[in-house]
C-alpha cells in the first residue's frame, strides 16, 4: 500500500478494498454453520501486536485482490502512456548484441504473431514463466501439491456478522478426499469468496486428481456451507463465477537477469499464499527495478545499476518462498490434527467432546497447533524487513567512520505508536546472513534504522502547525532521491541546490524535518528518536524508499557537503553525475 502511496492511487485503492474490521479473524470450523474448533485474531487486530503496526507504515492492512487492483493499476499505467495487448503472450524472444532484444509475441484470440523490438525485456508473466525460462534462469526448489479453487458470489453474511474474518477454514466429516479441507477466502464482505479445496493426499497422488464436475463442487460447497441436506429452496443460492486448479510450489530463482532480460514476480518466486505475500513482492519487486529501469533509460544511470535487482531482491524472493512454505506446513500439522479422513474427524470429534487425558492432550495440541500460525496473520516483519544492506549492493553505501557516531549497543526507545527497538551495527549485519539474535523474532518485529540498506521509517510530521500531517515517507519517491536533514543541515541543502543548479536534470530533493526550525516538524518527537544523526546530518533515500547513505555527524561546510553528496552519487548512480544529460 505504500507502493500505492508514491504512485498516487492508495485512495483509489482504499475505496476498493476491504478494511481490517472485515479481516480480524481466521477461523476454523466442521462448517460455516455448524461448530467452531478456533479462532485467532489475523492482519493486525491483535491487541498485544497493534503497536507492530502503527510504528511500521502510515498504511493499514487491507485486503485487495488481483482482480480489482490490476484494473486500477492499468489505467494508471495507460494515464502514464503504457500500452497493453490484452489476451497476447510472449513466445520467443532474441538478444541481438547488447542494445536489442527483438520479442515475438502471438495474438491468443487469432494466432496471428507480431514482433517487437525493445532495449530491455522485463519477465513478470507468472509462475510458469516463458521468459524466465527461454532466459535460462534456473528455478530451483520443486512443486508440492495442487488444490482447487471456486470462485464464488453468494450472500453469507448471516454466517459472517458473529465472526468477520478474511480466512475460514472448513474441516468437515463428509469431505471427500479430494476437497479434504476446504477454505473461504474472503473477496468481497460477505458475497463474494473464492474457496480453495485442498486434497488429503500429497504430492505426485494429488497432483494426479482429475478435477471435479461442476456437480461435485456445488455438492462439496453447500457442504461446506452446512445447508447441503436441506430443501433446495432453502439452501444459499450460489453462483459460481469460475473454478481452476493451482499448483503450490516451493521454488525460486537465485539469478534474475540474464544480460537485457530482467524477471520480477512470479516468474523467479512461487509459493502458497500464506502471509499474503504474492502481490505485495511482486509489487515491491517492481518498485525496487521501476527507478532503476528508469534512470538507465534516461541516462541518469549506468546499465550496471541493474545488477543490484538480483543482489537485493532475490534474498527477498527466498525468504519470502520459505516463510510461506513454513507456514503451509503449519496449517498441515493443524490439519492432520483434526484429521484428514472421515474416520480420523469422527474419531477427533469424539475425543474433543471427552474429558479424559488424552481429550485434554488433544485440545492443547489443536489449541498450539492454531496458534502457530499465528505467523501467518500477525507477522508484519515478514511483510516491513527487507534489509539491502551486506548483499553488495552499489546502491547502499558504507558509512565513513569518521562520518558515524560512537558506536552504540542495541537501545529501545519510546514512540507514540509503541516501543521500537534500534539493532546495533553488529547485530544489523546478522539480519542479512540469517543469524539473528533469538531475541528478537523479525517475522513478527518491525526493525527500524536509518542505516544504508534499510527501509525508511515512518514517523509523522507536517508542514507547519495548520497543515495535516504526513509521513516521512511520503518526503520520498516519486521518482527522486531525497536528502532529509535536520535543523542544522543548512550545508547539505545547499549542496542539494549548488548541482541542481548546474544539472537541472538531476532527480534530487532535499528536505528538513526536526523538532523545531525545519521545513517538516516531527510532530511527536518520533523522528529526533529514530532518526540516529544529529541535526546537521543527513540520510539520502532512494525513488524506492530505501536509504542509500546517511551520514551522522553534522557537517557545516557548504565546499565540503557538495563534494561528498557528489562522490555518493556518482558511486550511486555508476557514472558521474557530470555526464547526465542536460
Amino acid at each position: 500500500m505504500e507502493i500505492l502511496r508514491d504512485l498516487g492511487i492508495e485512495q483509489d485503492a482504499l475505496r476498493l478494498s476491504t478494511g481490517p474490521e472485515h479481516m480480524m479473524h481466521t477461523s476454523w470450523l466442521d462448517n460455516l454453520m455448524g461448530n467452531e474448533f478456533g479462532r485467532i485474531y489475523a492482519w493486525g487486530n491483535k491487541p498485544a501486536d497493534l503497536s507492530n503496526y502503527t510504528v511500521a507504515s502510515p498504511c493499514h492492512m487491507s485486503d485487495l485482490p488481483q482482480s480489482y487492483l490490476e484494473p486500477l493499476i492499468v489505467d494508471k499505467a495507460i494515464q502514464a502512456g503504457a500500452r497493453f495487448y490484452f489476451y497476447h503472450e510472449v513466445v520467443d524472444f532474441n538478444v541481438q548484441g547488447d542494445d536489442v532484444v527483438s520479442v515475438v509475441i502471438k495474438d491468443r484470440e487469432t494466432d496471428k504473431k507480431h514482433n517487437l523490438r525493445c532495449k530491455y525485456l522485463i519477465g513478470a508473466d507468472g509462475a510458469r514463466s516463458i521468459i524466465a525460462s527461454k532466459a535460462g534462469l534456473k528455478i530451483e526448489g520443486q512443486k508440492l501439491n495442487d488444490a482447487f479453487n471456486v470462485h464464488i458470489k453468494a450472500d453469507l453474511s448471516h454466517l459472517f456478522a458473529h465472526r468477520p474474518g478474511s480466512l475460514n477454514w472448513i474441516l468437515n466429516v463428509d469431505a471427500e478426499d479430494w476437497s479434504a479441507v476446504g477454505n473461504f477466502r474472503l473477496v468481497r464482505p460477505w458475497n463474494e469468496f473464492v474457496v480453495s479445496m485442498h486434497p488429503s493426499l500429497q504430492g505426485n497422488d494429488a497432483q494426479e486428481q482429475t478435477d471435479p464436475s461442476m456437480d461435485q463442487i456445488r455438492h462439496r460447497l453447500h457442504q461446506m456451507i452446512g445447508d447441503v441436506d436441506l430443501p433446495a429452496d432453502q439452501q444459499v443460492h450460489i453462483e459460481v463465477v469460475s473454478s481452476y486448479r493451482w499448483t503450490i510450489n516451493d521454488q525460486h530463482a537465485k539469478q534474475w537477469q540474464h544480460g537485457p532480460v530482467l524477471c520480477i514476480g512470479d516468474a523467479v518466486h512461487r509459493h502458497p499464499p500464506i502471509n499474503g505475500l504474492g502481490s505485495n513482492t511482486c509489487i515491491g519487486d517492481a518498485f525496487n527495478l521501476g527507478w532503476k529501469l528508469a534512470y538507465v533509460l534516461k541516462g541518469l544511470a549506468h546499465p550496471d545499476v541493474l545488477s543490484t535487482l538480483t543482489q537485493e531482491r532475490a534474498p527477498v524472493g527466498q525468504a519470502i518462498v520459505h516463510r510461506a512454505n513454513e507456514g503451509m506446513r503449519a496449517h498441515r500439522h493443524l490439519w492432520s490434527l483434526l484429521g484428514l479422513t472421515k474416520e480420523r474427524r469422527l474419531q477427533v470429534l469424539t475425543t474433543l467432546r471427552g474429558s479424559s487425558v488424552e481429550s485434554m492432550a488433544l485440545r492443547e495440541a489443536i489449541k498450539e497447533a492454531m496458534e502457530a500460525t499465528d505467523l501467518e496473520v500477525q507477522s508484519i516483519g515478514i511483510q516491513m524487513n527487507q534489509f539491502y544492506h551486506n548483499v553488495g549492493s552499489q546502491l547502499c553505501l558504507d558509512e565513513k567512520p569518521e562520518e558515524q557516531l560512537d558506536t552504540q549497543s542495541d537501545r529501545t526507545v519510546k514512540t507514540t505508536g509503541g516501543p521500537v527497538t534500534i539493532l546495533d551495527a553488529t547485530r544489523r549485519a546478522a539480519l542479512s546472513t540469517e543469524k539473528v539474535p533469538l531475541d528478537y523474532n523479525t517475522l513478527k518485529d518491525v526493525v527500524l534504522s536509518t542505516a544504508p540498506g534499510f527501509h525508511m521509517p515512518h514517523c509523522w510530521i507536517a508542514r507547519g502547525g495548520q497543515s495535516p500531517s504526513i509521513s516521512t515517507l511520503d518526503l520520498c519517491g516519486k521518482g527522486k532521491f531525497t536528502l532529509i536533514t535536520g535543523c542544522a543541515g543548512q550545508a547539505w541543502l545547499d549542496a542539494v541546490k549548488s548541482l541542481t543548479q548546474r544539472i537541472p536534470t538531476l532527480p534530487l530533493v532535499a528536505v528538513t524535518v526536526d523538532s523545531y526550525s525545519a521545513e517538516y516538524q516531527d510532530l511527536y518527537y518520533d523522528w529526533v528518536r529514530l532518526r540516529d544523526m544529529e541535526a546537521g546530518g543527513m540520510l539520502l533515500v532512494r525513488p524506492d524508499h530505501f536509504i542509500a547513505a546517511r551520514v551522522q555527524r553534522s557537517q557545516t561546510s557548504p565546499e565540503k557537503a557538495l563534494e561528498r553528496l557528489e562522490e555518493m552519487l556518482t558511486r550511486l548512480l555508476g557514472q558521474p553525475i557530470s555526464t547526465q544529460s542536460q
